[in-house]
């Protein structure tokens, strides 16, 4: 089993660093650095084992199409690698593992095949899809918070919804129709769905079009693609009731409360108990004591692991 870790990172180089190599070491790090970020301040860790900093960069903004933008770069460089990876894991730089590189290796083996996606259809979500309704004109183009593109922008999104012009929660791609699904960034996805996601984005103009006007394409555009093809069928059950963003993030615990919540030591027990794969927001000098937890914990559900593979070539010999 081998697994490619993309990772978006803007900061902290250290919680980066230490983020890497907590991984599998067989494992491929592909790294993408908004190009707002000072690149040298990263200078070092594009050395370390199997990590690939992304050549193109992306200044990525917060719910637009740039965010779906530098995914695509990670997911390109980690499938045209030279290296064959079987699953493609979209994590932050501020994610850190909550189980051991055994068990990580493990449940990818075990269950492999699976795609480690949630998704829920815009269209019956009520109120709770009036966000998504927005068109937001120029969404795939940068332009500088406060600067007149930026203001334009917004000055026409608003005016359209004024007007009663609302954008769509399905389409018609290729000949057939996609009901818009979301969920989170934050997932696991096979060779096959990240070669389909590539498809997608470079071949189909109105597949990928439909995303360029559209709020948070990092949380649709690829749970579109799952849950309107046959890869709904090798994807998670998504929960019967979703009131919160964690609901449909399967790998990763976040407490998103008022926003996003810096984890430290105080949140080591829910942490543990959520039985989730990695946490996420981890935050060098304020989340240093819980690290030292989790590590403890890790180290010692490794060695619980290499003891159990001890016992189990005795028994085959």
């Amino acid at each position: 089993m081998k697994l490619a870790f993309l990772i978006t990172a803007h900061n902290d180089p250290a919680q980066l660093r230490r983020l890497i190599l907590s991984l599998p070491s067989g494992s491929g790090f592909f790294v993408h650095i908004d190009a707002k970020s000072d690149l040298s301040s990263f200078t070092g860790i594009d050395q370390l084992p199997n990590v690939h900093f992304c050549r193109r960069r992306i200044n990525v903004m917060w719910g637009s199409y740039s965010q779906m933008e530098s995914q695509i770069v990670l997911l390109r460089e980690a499938v045209e690698s030279s290296d064959h990876y079987d699953y493609f894991v979209s994590v932050s730089g501020l994610d850190y593992p909550l189980w051991s590189n055994a068990h990580i290796l493990n449940f990818f083996s075990r269950y492999q095949g699976i795609e480690f996606i949630h998704g829920i259809r815009l269209d019956q979500q009520g109120e709770r899809s009036q966000l998504y309704r927005h068109h937001r004109p120029f969404n795939h183009l940068y332009f500088r918070y406060g600067s007149l593109g930026s203001k334009l922008r917004v000055a026409l999104r608003e005016i359209f919804y004024a007007v009663g012009i609302r954008k769509p929660l399905s389409f018609m791609a290729q000949g057939q129709q996609y009901h818009v699904y979301k969920g989170s960034s934050w997932w696991a996805i096979t060779r096959d769905l990240a070669e389909s996601v590539l498809s997608h984005w470079y071949k189909d103009k109105a597949y990928r079009g439909f995303f360029h006007d559209f709020f948070g394409p990092d949380e649709t555009f690829i749970h579109t693609i799952v849950f309107n093809t046959a890869f709904r069928d090798r994807a998670l059950p998504t929960p019967p009731t979703v009131e919160r963003l964690e609901d449909l993030t399967p790998l990763t615990f976040i407490d998103y409360s008022h926003e996003i919540k810096i984890l430290d030591e105080g949140d080591f027990d829910r942490l543990v108990a959520s039985g989730k794969m990695f946490c996420r927001k981890i935050v060098s000098g304020k989340s240093d004591r819980l690290v030292r937890l989790i590590d403890e914990v890790r180290a010692k559900e490794d060695g619980r692991q290499s003891a159990a593979d001890s016992t189990s070539k005795g028994r085959a010999r």
